[in-house]
């Protein structure tokens, strides 16, 4: 049995491999969300016995705790280090879950520990799990643990994929950690699976003759870091908290807007859900505009303090475990409660209440109805930054903002951009929190700005 969970706000795989004698299972890679294991091995009637971490990751709290807790061993590459109880497996060791074979291969590079796992039963087709060393298309960074030892994890990324995988059968299926919108790899492919055979004929990376052209490629070409990968790490290290999850994940309470606001002033993060021109119409002072969607966990991790209670601003009871669940897997868990009635309870109660006005990128194009002396903030990633932008703008990614507040003008109109609007409106929204005012958001962002023409001159 074999079975592929995809999440689409992190890009991440997980797998469900059984074997169908013995109906013992294991997941690979999972996430902390572990219901949706534990449903589907029950529907199948299956035990899950093995909780596998191709490495430690930096995205997202690993599931493997709380599988421990219903009796799952957890298993990890060499050197791995868990701080809770944990199983390591050398290189070229076998697993067995019943009679599923896992051949152990050593693939260091994304991470010092980091494991491939080549799995063979008699009724399925090989295929190898190749975490986050070898995507589609693709290959894992090497830099997330800092600068001094990049090169060298580059060094051994090449060895790995080179002297281990590649030297593998090129029909072998490839099963990785992650597809396309995922920032543990550059340019990663859409598609969910590929083979040993496709990835040595079309994956750019995989072309190289020399160990030191593939590091400065692999080098020259590395995505951003979101600010929260490090402590994702550690948290993975040292084991986050059990939160017995097996049944899935509950709603907050509601809470009245009057708490909430109590809440905010004792230090609370707002999340303000709705649509950016909702946000943008009236909000609760001091909330964070994050529209609904797959990737909320994701962009609050950039953003709210770790530990730091969070409120929802959404619809109903539904909404509101589902924004829990995103927020437990990137390790944000304190969430007191959702707000009963939603902005309307709020603007009821008589509480502060701001506005975002929206500047058309038409407009800013053509330099009609702008304020005088106005500020631009693109928030964008260096590298779009670089691919183009508005003349004259400040350049402050969002995952630097918070940082760099002292160069964002506190006496005149500020504008923020990014592709679209989305992190721009959530960057407005980090100033207004921090007491700037005078804030704007550009609306279509770049992805408007380029396709109209400038003004004559």
């Amino acid at each position: 049995m074999f079975r592929r969970f995809f999440e689409e706000g992190l890009a991440q795989s997980s797998y469900l491999i059984a074997c169908d004698r013995t109906r013992q299972a294991a997941v690979i890679d999972p996430r902390r969300d572990v219901g949706q294991y534990v449903s589907a091995a029950e529907a199948a009637g299956l035990t899950i016995t093995h909780a596998i971490d191709t490495h430690i990751h930096a995205d997202f709290v690993s599931g493997s705790r709380e599988l421990a807790a219903l009796g799952a061993r957890v298993v990890a590459g060499p050197g791995a280090g868990l701080a809770f109880d944990h199983v390591e497996i050398p290189h070229g060791s076998t697993l067995h879950v019943g009679d599923v074979e896992l051949v152990v291969l050593h693939t260091p590079g994304h991470t010092p520990e980091h494991i491939s796992l080549i799995e063979t039963h008699p009724a399925e087709p090989p295929r190898v799990f190749t975490g986050d060393t070898l995507f589609v298309g693709a290959v894992g960074r090497p830099d997330l643990l800092g600068e001094a030892v990049m090169r060298t994890l580059a060094g051994q990324l090449y060895e790995s994929l080179f002297t281990t995988l590649m030297r593998l059968p090129d029909d072998l299926e490839v099963w990785p950690g992650h597809g396309a919108g995922s920032l543990c790899g550059s340019g990663i492919g859409a598609a969910a699976q590929s083979t040993i055979g496709d990835e040595r004929r079309n994956n750019r990376l995989l072309r190289h003759s020399s160990r030191d052209a593939f590091v400065q490629d692999v080098l020259s070409d590395l995505p951003d870091t979101p600010p929260y990968f490090p402590r994702m790490k550690q948290l993975n290290k040292e084991g986050a908290p059990v939160m017995r999850l097996a049944a899935g994940v509950d709603a907050p309470p509601a809470i009245t807007a009057a708490a909430a606001a109590d809440a905010a002033r004792n230090g609370a993060w707002i999340l303000d859900l709705r649509s950016t021109t909702d946000h943008a119409d009236g909000h609760p002072r001091g909330s964070l505009a994050i529209a609904s969607g797959p990737k909320i966990g994701y962009w609050a991790a950039w953003i709210v303090s770790a530990g730091s209670p969070i409120i929802l601003l959404t619809e109903n009871a539904q909404g509101a475990a589902e924004v829990r669940r995103q927020l437990l897997t990137v390790g944000l868990d304190d969430v007191p409660g959702w707000i009963a009635g939603g902005f309307e309870a709020w603007r009821a109660a008589g509480l502060p209440i701001s506005t975002t006005p929206l500047i058309a990128a038409i407009d800013l194009r053509r330099g009609q109805v702008l304020p005088s002396a106005l500020t631009i903030v693109d928030v964008r990633s260096p590298r779009e930054w670089a691919r183009d932008h508005v003349p004259g703008a400040v350049h402050i990614p969002l995952q630097e903002l918070s940082s760099r507040l002292g160069e964002v003008p506190r006496h005149q109109p500020v504008a923020t951009m990014c592709e679209g609007g989305s992190r721009s409106a959530l960057a407005a929204s980090v100033l207004e929190r921090a007491g700037i005012e005078n804030v704007m958001n550009v609306a279509g962002g770049m992805s408007v700005w380029r396709t109209i023409e400038s003004p004559a001159v």
